[in-house]
């Protein structure tokens, strides 16, 4: 299910084989169109764009497939094969339909779709070696990258031979040598649960072990917001603050200026917050939670 309150539309999917989309008014609930495509069991995710008649959908089992939609046109304009990925989010850059988070348990990917004339290609935000944005670890330290292939490093010639690779003192070769990670170099990372879109096209994640990111869109680059472990379970962003609950029934307010933040604690309701939810102007705030 997703949702416009901008265009007043709404999409869903049927849950049986060879399921489609429909598009509908709201709160007319007129059909305007009905999206078939290949995935022959069940779509997980759906997304409209806030500019544009454009829809994302996301496939499970067996294909895993992102896919970009004209949903006006009735158009299947790119789709993009995530072999084992659950995602658990999913979004439009509100600024730039060009632009796609998608959100896994352990991964946070950027989308750009490319354009040429009447073709259109998925392209991720590449950080390092191919693979989605990379999460700081457990610690929140954003620079636990180091060179693995060689991580000693000597100012002289070592005294008891040539220096080798770690892959090759474990003695691996081909694709396992260039994979190995030695085990007391892996760290745990963090694990997001929720994200939006800021105004200057950043996605802030809120993350389990209660980090809050920023992630630059362009460049992939992650830098740590809030570093208190205050458990989060969803964030939402109107326009340029940012609202953040976590599990203690806490709602926060954040008034952000680059990685500069002041916080407010905005209400304390006494029970979990489940979820955040904005009406399409931004003026009233809905607060659900799993309690009665």
């Amino acid at each position: 299910f997703a949702e416009n309150g901008n265009s007043h539309v709404l999409a869903f999917s049927d849950r049986r084989l060879n399921p489609s989309i429909y598009i509908y008014t709201f709160p007319e609930l007129t059909k305007l169109t009905e999206l078939k495509g290949n995935d022959v069991l069940d779509y997980t995710l759906l997304a409209l764009s806030f500019t544009g008649p454009y829809l994302a959908s996301f496939s499970s089992i067996p294909e895993f497939i992102l896919s970009i939609w004209n949903w006006q046109e009735n158009m299947l304009l790119c789709s993009e094969s995530q072999p084992g990925v659950t995602a658990t989010s999913m979004s439009f850059n509100p600024m730039n339909w060009q632009q796609l988070c998608l959100v896994d348990e352990s991964n946070v990917t950027i989308w750009h779709i490319e354009r040429n004339n009447d073709e259109h290609h998925l392209k991720q935000c590449l950080l390092l070696f191919h693979s989605p944005v990379e999460l700081p670890d457990a610690q929140g330290s954003v620079s636990h990258h180091m060179d693995l292939f060689f991580p000693i490093s000597y100012d002289e010639d070592p005294y008891y031979g040539p220096l080798l690779p770690v892959s090759a003192i474990a003695g691996l070769a081909g694709d396992e040598a260039e994979t190995f990670v030695p085990r007391n170099y892996i760290k745990p990372l963090l694990h997001p649960t929720a994200h939006c879109w800021s105004a200057t096209s950043e996605v802030y994640v809120g993350c389990k072990e209660g980090y809050v990111l920023a992630i630059d869109a362009e460049t992939c680059g992650v830098s740590v917001l809030q570093q208190k472990p205050l458990s989060p379970h969803l964030i939402n962003q109107p326009h340029v603050d940012l609202y953040f609950s976590a599990q203690e029934g806490i709602l926060f307010f954040y008034q952000i200026k680059g990685l500069q933040y002041e916080m407010k604690i905005y209400a304390d309701i006494l029970q979990p917050i489940s979820s955040l939810i904005f009406s399409p102007d931004y003026t009233v705030l809905l607060l659900v939670t799993d309690q009665v």
